[in-house]
């Protein structure tokens, strides 16, 4: 165990409050610091005063960020107190939590890194153990995010992702205006959602607005039942449901087609989904070759671009007239597939209406899905699962000024 002779560059950086620099020495690969107590008093959590009466003394050794591509150790002298507030437990320390084996910064670093890659290279890189770089992560998350005590939304969005095979749900609320995630439960199910309001509070859910999300029951019985807010169906999954009808007259026409026109239909899926006014004149031009071709397709196409252009028309009285006459459209055509749409659109025609009102959609819950999906990728599944949320609020959520 050899002393370092330039000690004087080791004194800034390992300068705390109630501490200083003493020592440094090199055991094998890494460098030990010996911090020296300044005071003889440890400051409790509680009353945030100075504490004289100490019950113990025990040594501790924890991890620091490494120098020079060096592991090191801080060691030094921590105290448990006896305080007159009552309190009987550990001293706070400015540089590392109670209990932990690892300083504030040498945790904070990880959290970063954490953030840009998955948890294996982060535990490779700062040379840990990967549940170890998972566990600094998850406890530290929490500081970076804004619980709901803080948030009052006015509008909010509301979807679901799955985060496992076999219809395993997380349900994720969005704060319209501010464009971010303030909540994440399990399951989609009516009393997921009731949780959300019962943490949000009584009063703040009764001050939200308007509601976006998908035509799914559960979800919409805990909004009538914990709130005064406007439904609002995303127009969205309307035009899914619509494309889903042409996409299903597709098949069944390509299944009775005869060698020649299986041939001409083969590989137009997504041609025949998109809207008419976004191809190029070649794409317009083979559409067209192919309608002419079969007249059940034709009518199926013509039926959703029709319903899609409504959902475009600005002035709300036009739009609900255009979608009425549309209804009568579908009838004429008798079109299974459309038939079953527009049954589901009559059901929930209050939250249709309600978005021609406010043209709100959850189109900005589809960026937080994509970035949800990559951080599953990246720990390569979660099996920890109130870790995965903490991961999406971190990621997609609000965060403290003081941890941007």
């Amino acid at each position: 165990m050899g002393s370092l002779k330039s000690k004087f560059r080791f004194k800034d950086l390992y300068r705390f409050a109630g501490f200083k620099f003493c020592d440094s020495f090199v055991e094998n690969d890494s460098i030990l610091v010996v911090l020296k107590r300044t005071r003889e008093t440890g400051k409790c959590p509680c009353c945030k005063k100075r504490c004289r009466y100490i019950h113990n003394r025990y040594r501790r050794k924890i991890r620091d960020l490494d120098v020079a591509g060096s592991k090191v150790y801080l060691e030094f002298v921590s105290y448990q107190l006896d305080c007159n507030c009552g309190y009987g437990g550990y001293e706070v320390l400015e540089f590392c939590d109670e209990y932990s084996h690892h300083t504030k910064r040498f945790e904070e670093k990880v959290v970063v890194l954490c953030t840009m890659m998955c948890i294996k290279d982060t535990a490779k890189e700062m040379r840990i153990g990967w549940e170890t770089a998972k566990n600094i992560d998850k406890k530290n998350a929490k500081k970076y995010i804004v619980d709901l005590v803080d948030v009052s939304p006015k509008r909010i969005g509301i979807d679901e992702i799955a985060y496992e095979k076999g219809h395993k749900y997380l349900t994720v609320v969005r704060d319209v205006d501010l464009n971010k995630v303030i909540w994440v439960g399990k399951g989609r199910k009516k009393e997921t959602l009731d949780g959300f309001f019962k943490e949000l509070g009584i009063e703040k859910s009764w001050r939200i607005g308007q509601v976006v999300m998908d035509m799914w029951d559960p979800f919409i019985a805990s909004v009538r039942a914990n709130t005064d807010a406007e439904i609002i169906f995303d127009k969205f999954h309307i035009s899914k449901k619509i494309n889903e009808a042409v996409d299903d007259v597709r098949k069944k026409e390509f299944a009775k087609a005869d060698k020649e026109e299986r041939k001409l239909m083969k590989k137009k899926r997504f041609l025949i989904l998109s809207r008419q006014k976004r191809l190029d004149d070649g794409k317009r031009e083979t559409l067209n070759d192919l309608m002419n071709l079969n007249s059940n397709l034709y009518a199926a196409y013509i039926l959703k671009e029709q319903a899609l252009d409504i959902f475009d028309e600005e002035n709300v009285e036009t739009a609900i007239k255009r979608l009425h006459r549309w209804f009568e459209n579908v009838a004429k055509a008798g079109i299974k597939q459309f038939q079953e749409v527009v049954k589901t659109i009559q059901q929930y025609i209050y939250g249709v209406y309600n978005y021609f009102k406010h043209r709100l959609t959850n189109a900005q819950s589809e960026g937080f899905n994509n970035k949800i999906n990559v951080i599953k990728r990246r720990a390569y599944g979660f099996r920890d699962l109130e870790y995965f949320k903490l991961k999406i609020l971190q990621s997609c959520g609000l965060r403290h000024p003081q941890n941007p």
